[in-house]
């Protein structure tokens, strides 16, 4: 598992906030135990807790050596219990980091296979493209999209549109508007 090979994956936010009804959890799901194959230690945190939970907040350590299916188990097995003990309201608010290493602190590390951090809006993947091949057959096994991850250069920023005094404001500042390629697309087609 060469860090040099990897290239970084931001999440396709067209799905996961602009699609209604998107299978959120399986999507996780799939990913997480996925990747858990090429990872070998661990970091998960409940952000937003249910009212009731009284039980631990974080957990971390080494993944199982066994084998790829016990690690996707005991990955599966973590998120059983981070979406048993976090608030309904906000199931993607969590932190789960997948590593090559022992994971210390939630620090952004782009070498991280699965990163988490706390919001679904800064979720990546650092995967060789053999590896990232691999989990688009595990998507389309599972009835998800192909494209739920794209290369994270592949994003398009453009001076933050608008008229109003704070889009000028922005645009003064330098500020961007940045679109996943599909919002990208859906945005190139509502401005024709």
């Amino acid at each position: 598992m060469a860090d040099s090979a990897l290239t970084l994956y931001s999440a396709e936010l067209f799905y996961f906030w602009d699609t209604p009804d998107f299978p959120f959890r399986r999507a996780v799901e799939v990913t997480a135990t996925t990747v858990a194959r090429w990872s070998t230690h661990y970091y998960v945190a409940v952000v937003v807790p249910r009212a009731d939970y009284r039980g631990p907040r974080k957990k971390s350590g080494a993944l199982p050596p066994d084998d790829e299916a016990s690690r996707a188990a005991f990955v599966a097995g973590l998120l059983r219990w981070l979406f048993a003990a976090s608030d309904a309201e906000a199931e993607d608010l969590f932190t789960l980091i997948l590593h090559t290493r022992p994971v210390t602190s939630t620090a952004v590390d782009d070498a991280a296979r699965f990163a988490h951090y706390d919001d679904t809006c800064c979720w990546t993947l650092s995967l060789t493209p053999d590896e990232f091949a691999r989990l688009q057959d595990a998507w389309r096994a599972h009835g998800l999209p192909e494209d739920l991850f794209y290369p994270a250069d592949a994003e398009t920023c453009v001076p933050y549109p608008g008229t109003s005094w704070w889009a000028r404001l922005l645009r003064r500042l330098g500020g961007q508007k940045c679109f996943t390629p599909k919002q990208w697309e859906r945005e190139r087609a509502a401005r024709d």
